[in-house]
């Protein structure tokens, strides 16, 4: 494969999706060049340093765009999670399309919250324009957490309610959604934020408008604020024999499992520490000790 920033001078990471237009061909999302283009620069470009050499968990991996841009910008191998068929079909010809190993990547088809504890460990995370699809986040998120990634960026739409609540909607009707429709579950910026906080992440959020990339055309979602970018790293700063005496705590605490959450918050509370992020922790040890 030929990476992206070894070609001449006459490449141009703005016109990432120029290069790579079958991308475009194949997209099923969003099939805009301008648009394409100005999420590469905010979600890959922006972020190569982090992406070089690290294994990538791409979920709803669609079409394989950004798995294949991770690739450009150096990652050493991408596993992406997509539950239709034909895009994981998409994805491989794409991979193949422009010569990429085929050690590089895999694509598996499933659902990502019983292929996610399959993957194993993983540097970073991509969780674009998934989050806001489905309704327990909390449980993506602390499945993503077991992972221990050291970055997870997260592309979602959200409501735009000021109180940090997820606002119930239907894909097409949006909200309120009509008796009986399919739901989603768009969390508000604050909502997000609480998930986030609640695992000890530390993120920040990408200035859209600021950037001036908001600006490219078919770009108002993100200029309105309907939508957003979070960068978030996880929870290394968390010296590990805290972590693992916390653990032991708990387990030697607990009563029963009846008992467990409560002996998680008094002892998160005891260590400096979140209960969600000492939760997941509590899960991987048991998991570990079977």
């Amino acid at each position: 494969m030929t990476n992206a920033h070894d070609v001449d001078g006459a490449f141009d990471p703005a016109r990432f999706f120029h290069h790579f237009p079958r991308f475009v061909e194949t997209s099923e999302t969003g099939p805009w060049l301008d648009r394409l283009n100005a999420r590469y620069l905010a979600l890959i470009h922006a972020n190569r340093e982090l992406i070089a050499g690290a294994r990538i968990l791409d979920l709803a991996s669609h079409d394989g765009r950004f798995s294949f841009a991770a690739l450009q910008n150096g990652a050493s191998r991408v596993v992406g999670i997509e539950h239709e068929p034909h895009l994981v079909r998409t994805a491989n010809e794409n991979m193949e399309h422009h010569d990429v190993a085929q050690d590089r990547y895999d694509f598996v088809l499933g659902d990502m919250f019983e292929c996610i504890p399959e993957v194993g460990h993983c540097d970073i995370v991509f969780c674009f324009g998934i989050l806001y699809h489905i309704n327990d986040h909390m449980r993506l998120l602390q499945l993503i957490a077991e992972l221990e990634p050291r970055a997870v960026i997260i592309d979602t739409n959200v409501s735009l309610m000021e109180a940090a609540v997820v606002e119930v909607r239907a894909p097409v009707a949006g909200s309120p959604p009509p008796p009986g429709a399919q739901l989603e579950g768009w969390p508000s910026r604050a909502a997000l934020s609480a998930m986030l906080s609640s695992l000890g992440w530390t993120f920040g959020y990408v200035d859209w408008a600021g950037s001036g990339l908001a600006d490219a055309p078919k770009m108002d979602d993100y200029r309105a604020g309907r939508r957003v970018t979070a960068v978030v790293t996880g929870n290394e700063r968390v010296d590990p024999e805290i972590r693992e005496r916390a653990v032991a705590t708990v387990f030697e605490r607990q009563q029963d499992r009846r008992t467990q959450w409560i002996t998680i918050i008094e002892t998160a509370t005891q260590f400096g520490l979140t209960p969600q992020a000492l939760a997941v922790w509590v899960r991987r040890a048991e998991r570990r000790d079977g």
